[in-house]
């Protein structure tokens, strides 16, 4: 693919690619794929990858520029297809020669040509034999049967010799995969072939039955961890019972990190030494992807991303910013991008520590670089500058020093080391070759863009994660399907085992599809074959030739992938089903002598947990946070509800709601985070703007009692207090928030005309604080009650306004939408209580009797708003006077502090908003239990 790659100027000289049949007759080609050809990034790579496939695909079936350039003077997709895979593969093939190299690709075709200019006894002398035997060979292309043709045709005696199963011929029943492959080896050499049988350990694969179904296995886990657990106490039961490490396979379908990735960490927990044939990709590495993150965050500096390098561990932030990385990555992840001229002053503003400037300077010096010799060398500086290759795997070399064999952590530490470092040889490795290869093909000061680097290294790594076979030795072998065919095995487990995955639906390649390959056929005078169908008949004999040999065969098909995607089990684990081999549950790797009483403890209390929401009675025990049996929490509870230490009027409400909301929020300080995102969400809004109403009042509190009253004063300097606010509340980068600071200032505006038409009440104090801090202006807090009964509560209050008779008060709680004001009212004196006690705090402390209401902050809300509701004004009123709201605050503490904490909210849609959703184990969905009346189904 780099080869390719790196012949993009000669490509794009050459002819535009048209990969959609839009140039017909010499007319202008796709303007799409024109437009990704010059911006380049990852559309380009993406687009170089699949040309590079099908030109493999090609070469395979020794297809050559030639005949794609004989069939590309035709009409059609198909036509403009071939012309667009000609001009690669000329590109290609120069960009090699340029470089001294050729396509490994073409091998086969040259091959032929060799041998059929040798002279027979010259070949029979070099391969020391006048008569060869492929045995078992069953990835046939083209370009191979072409030169074992030859070979047939120059020794008299070269045989390919197939898999067959053991039964008698019948014409009438479905070919078997070993029949399909036959049937195409034959066509391309032109002559017969001999075949081997084999026992149908999985059944013929269409449809016939085990001939030994004693010796296979067929488990369904649950999801790719579960399948890891299995496979690893698979592993672990066999080694016991006295199989031979290095007979044991475990194979895979495809390379899916989904699956391989929590293998990898099951089999390193149970202290298994395993050895992968293609090796885990080192891009994956930690210390790897914190590299190519440095060159992502060079081109593309957002704040979340550097917060992210800061604390990977890999940096050395000491000596780039000092004592002050940790505040400096919470500051960038806490707060929205800040306006700047620049990404440097953007940063530095978003972070407000200067030191983070010098950090920008080591990662932006990569931008600079243009060329392919200049990104490597800016790279590899980058890298040294911020540390990376010291720091990978600093924290754990004490664990070196210990003498005896780690366990525990250190082994853990021990293996994270020793991966670090490998991958970040092959790192370096990856730089050097990519240097090598583009100085080879003349390339190297060719201009390229950044990401396009960043994801050609990453080929590269992948690429070169392959291993020699000799590293196999001692070790359980992870390795393809294909790989494993004709080796004796004691056990052999298939991963994977699903429709689509074993064997891979694999279609007709996007560039080569099925109508150039009928014209390619017919061109070289051959029938068009379904690649399809071959592919899938060399998956299914790779899996039925490992089986034949090994001892014992599983084969574990999901039930889920790792996204939650339910899975059908493959065609082959549904036969072997039907024929009478069992689906077991698969062994579970806690099981034996691996189980733990706290692993069956913790499991028995989280089934507890979720069947509380699945029993209509709702009994509460100790594990639903019914915590009366333990006496001892008593005063920790009776602290964090207001004995002593204030209470926040919010908090009290969470009780109110549902007493596990409360418990999380205030008992176990599980809060969510406050992070100002670029788009500012509902609550970051919501702040703003009672920030901007706050000072649109306080600016204008001597104009309100005078009569008449002075509205424009009041809008024009309301407004420009706001203003003043919004401008620093509200700014940064992201467009979005100049759009959220006009409406806030629309909210304002709003408000403030509805309360300059209310002749009634003048403006009074705005964000009133009472709490235990003495500040000038603050109110002290409100207490409740006496003794053990006794409650401290603290807040703030939104808006406090003074009838203009003198004679009263009322307390105004701002709400976002009138469905709010709605939703609250319907609670007052249950779930609502702010309003209410903030109508006694206002009562105590003015010595006037007051009143509470809510003041909607929608402009298209307050336009439609009429009267407040005579109801909701009544029942404030009622609780506030007949001192009812302290009695339900006592009420709910009195409650919390014996214990009474468990999941039963006031209403069920609280548990849509609830922060601590989930927490309670309450399920995403729970089904309704069967009535007396019904049976379980079988």
């Amino acid at each position: 693919m780099l080869a390719l790659a790196l012949a993009k100027p000669r490509v794009e000289k050459r002819a535009q690619l048209d990969l959609f049949g839009g140039s017909a007759g010499g007319t202008p080609l796709d303007p799409l794929l024109a437009t990704l050809l010059r911006q380049g990034g990852a559309s380009w790579v993406r687009t170089v990858d699949a040309i590079d496939d099908a030109i493999g695909i090609l070469r395979a079936n020794d297809v050559t520029a030639e005949m794609l350039e004989r069939i590309a003077k035709g009409k059609g997709v198909a036509a403009a297809r071939a012309n667009t895979l000609a001009v690669a593969m000329r590109a290609l093939d120069e960009a090699l020669a340029r470089a001294n190299m050729r396509d490994e690709r073409v091998v086969g075709a040259a091959l032929a040509k060799a041998l059929a200019s040798t002279k027979p006894a010259t070949i029979a002398d070099v391969v020391a034999a006048r008569e060869l035997r492929a045995r078992f060979i069953l990835a046939w292309d083209a370009s191979d049967l072409a030169w074992w043709r030859v070979l047939d045709d120059k020794l008299g005696s070269a045989r390919i010799v197939l898999p067959s199963f053991e039964r008698a011929r019948d014409p009438t029943r479905e070919r078997d995969p070993f029949e399909t492959l036959a049937e195409a080896v034959t066509r391309g050499l032109d002559a017969p072939i001999e075949s081997d049988p084999i026992p149908m350990v999985l059944g013929d694969l269409a449809g016939g039955p085990s001939s030994a179904p004693e010796r296979v296995r067929l488990f369904r886990a649950s999801d790719p961890v579960a399948q890891a657990r299995a496979v690893t106490r698979l592993v672990e039961e066999a080694l016991a019972g006295g199989a031979r490490v290095e007979r044991i396979a475990i194979a895979c379908p495809s390379a899916d990190e989904r699956s391989l990735a929590p293998l990898r960490r099951a089999l390193e927990d149970a202290g298994i030494v395993a050895f992968e044939a293609r090796g885990a990709p080192a891009a994956d590495a930690s210390v790897v992807a914190t590299a190519l993150l440095a060159l992502e965050i060079a081109t593309r500096t957002e704040r979340e991303l550097v917060a992210w390098l800061l604390r990977s561990g890999y940096v050395d932030t000491r000596r780039l910013l000092g004592d002050d990385a940790r505040p400096i990555a919470s500051a960038l992840e806490r707060n929205a991008t800040a306006s700047g001229a620049d990404a440097r002053e953007r940063l530095v503003a978003t972070a407000k520590a200067p030191a983070v400037g010098s950090l920008f300077d080591v990662i932006a010096a990569f931008r600079k670089a243009r060329t392919r010799r200049e990104r490597a060398a800016a790279a590899r500086t980058m890298w040294t500058e911020l540390g990376l290759g010291a720091r990978a795997g600093l924290g754990g070399r004490a664990t070196f020093a210990q003498d005896e064999a780690p366990t525990g952590v250190a082994r853990a530490q021990r293996l994270a080391i020793a991966r670090d470092a490998r991958a970040w040889e092959a790192l370096l490795g990856a730089i050097d070759l990519y240097e090598s290869a583009a100085d080879a093909a003349g390339d190297l000061d060719e201009p390229i863009d950044d990401e396009v680097f960043r994801l050609e290294i990453i080929a590269l790594l992948e690429a070169a994660s392959a291993r020699p076979g000799a590293g196999r030795a001692g070790a359980v072998r992870i390795a393809r399907l294909a790989d494993t065919g004709g080796e004796v095995l004691d056990l052999l487990v298939v991963l994977d085992a699903n429709e689509g995955t074993l064997p891979r639906d694999v279609r007709s390649d996007a560039l080569v599809s099925d109508s150039l390959a009928a014209l390619l056929a017919r061109a070289r005078g051959e029938d068009a074959t379904n690649a399809s169908t071959i592919s899938r008949a060399r998956e299914l004999g790779a899996l039925a030739l490992a089986a034949a040999e090994a001892k014992e065969v599983v084969l574990v098909a999901l039930a889920e992938d790792g996204s939650g995607a339910t899975l059908a089990p493959a065609s082959v684990v549904d036969v072997l089903a039907r024929t009478g081999v069992p689906i077991g549950s698969p062994p579970s790797a806690e099981t034996g002598s691996r189980s733990s009483a706290d692993v069956e403890l913790r499991a028995a209390r989280e089934r507890a947990r979720e069947a509380f929401f699945l029993d209509p009675a709702r009994k509460t025990s100790d594990l639903v946070a019914d915590l009366r049996a333990h006496p001892e929490l008593a005063p920790i509870l009776a602290e964090r509800t207001g004995a002593e230490s204030a209470l926040a009027v919010t908090a009290l409400e969470r009780f109110a709601k549902c007493p596990f909301m409360g418990y999380a929020d205030v008992i176990l300080s599980a809060r969510e985070t406050e992070r100002q995102m670029e788009i500012p969400d509902p609550r970051e809004e919501g702040n703003v703007g009672h920030a901007a109403l706050a000072a649109a009042f306080l600016a204008t509190r001597a104009l309100w009692p005078i009569r008449p009253r002075p509205d424009d004063s009041i809008l024009a300097k309301g407004l420009a207090a706001a203003d003043a606010v919004l401008e620093k509340e509200a700014a940064g980068h992201a467009p979005l928030r100049a759009v959220m600071r006009l409406r806030a200032r629309e909210s304002v505006r709003a408000v403030l005309l509805r309360a300059i038409e209310d002749d009634e009440w003048d403006f009074a104090l705005a964000e009133q604080a009472f709490e235990p801090r003495t500040r000038d202006g603050v109110w002290p807090p409100f207490t409740i009650g006496e003794g053990d009964a006794r409650v401290v509560l603290r807040g703030k209050i939104d808006r406090i306004d003074r009838a203009h008779d003198g004679s009263r008060v009322r307390v105004l709680d701002y709400k976002r939408s009138k469905n709010a004001v709605r939703s609250a009212a319907s609670g007052l004196g249950e779930t609502a209580l702010q309003v209410p006690l903030y109508a006694r705090v206002a009562t105590k402390q003015l010595g006037i009797p007051a009143t509470g209401g809510y003041a909607v902050m929608q402009p298209r809300d307050i336009a439609m708003e009429g009267k407040p509701s005579a109801r909701a004004s009544q029942k404030i009123d009622d609780l506030v006077a007949s001192g009812e709201i302290e009695k339900r605050c006592l009420a709910v503490v009195t409650s919390a502090r014996a214990g009474l904490l468990a999941p039963l909210p006031a209403k069920e849609t609280e548990c849509q908003r609830c922060s601590a959703s989930g927490a309670c184990r309450k399920p995403r969905f729970a089904m309704a239990p069967l009535d007396e009346n019904e049976e379980e189904a079988p």
